[in-house]
């Protein structure tokens, strides 16, 4: 097996390796040699450069260019690296932010062999994966101590490494929650830019609390799962501060 990273990066070319349970040398040619031995798919000893064990790795693992060839069966001199090839990938996909795109609407998932890595991943990243249950929206887990835009950075991060399956899904009605504040009508810039992908654009926004009507809203970042107006607004249309409403596209 050899090749170069135009088509498949160290990223994917290891975890390849790693799910086929491979023995053997990883190695490398560019700007600087490298190499990662793998025993039964799991990440023993990497060198590279002047660097040993997981800083070696994390350098291999960001190469965007470079040669790489694969001896099956090479034994590793000594061992530098413990644990499954996996919790390095996702630091490395941390530090690059390589991610999928996952949208606010998408339904999210646990993948199956996530649930052998919870010891890997960050504290965010575990609560995420015990909220998501069998599967929720991005949308669905904002405000629960992350913005809407972290949950899908890091959601995207997950979905990288196929830690967990995202299912794209058509924006919907979304359910936000009324704050004081601001001129006029705001609401979340991400929320409004995944409808206007999917509908096109529209400048208002059918809400419905007790009764329903229609708001002239713009996209303010990092407001995530709220529905911010201004008090004219909020005494003309009768509604409280932390009052629930469904939102829509006016189209």
């Amino acid at each position: 097996m050899e090749g170069d990273f135009r088509l498949l990066g160290p990223i994917d070319l290891l975890q390849l390796l790693a799910q086929g349970r491979r023995t053997g040398l990883f190695a490398v040619e560019g700007r600087e040699a490298g190499e990662v031995y793998l025993e039964g798919g799991r990440p023993v000893h990497a060198r590279f450069g002047g660097k040993v064990g997981k800083e070696a790795l994390l350098e291999i693992l960001a190469l965007k260019e470079g040669v790489f060839r694969f001896h099956l069966g090479a034994k590793a001199p000594l061992t530098s690296l413990e644990g499954p090839l996996e919790a390095y990938l996702l630091e490395a996909v941390r530090r690059l932010d390589e991610r999928v795109e996952v949208g606010p609407f998408d339904l999210v998932r646990p993948a199956p062999r996530l649930q052998a890595l919870r010891g890997t991943l960050a504290p965010e990243e575990l609560a995420l994966l015990l909220a998501l249950g069998p599967g929720k929206s991005p949308l669905d887990l904002a405000g629960e101590g992350l913005s809407l835009e972290e949950v899908l950075r890091r959601l995207g991060q997950l979905a990288r490494l196929r830690l967990v399956e995202v299912q794209p899904r058509i924006p919907r009605t979304a359910r936000l929650r009324v704050v004081l504040g601001g001129k006029g009508a705001q609401v979340e810039a991400l929320l409004l830019k995944a409808w206007r992908a999917h509908y096109g654009a529209f400048p208002r926004v059918r809400v419905k609390g007790a009764r329903e009507f229609s708001l002239e809203v713009v996209g303010v970042e990092g407001l995530g799962v709220e529905l911010r107006l201004a008090p004219e607004l909020l005494l003309f249309h009768g509604l409280r501060a932390g009052e629930e409403v469904l939102a829509w596209p006016e189209v």
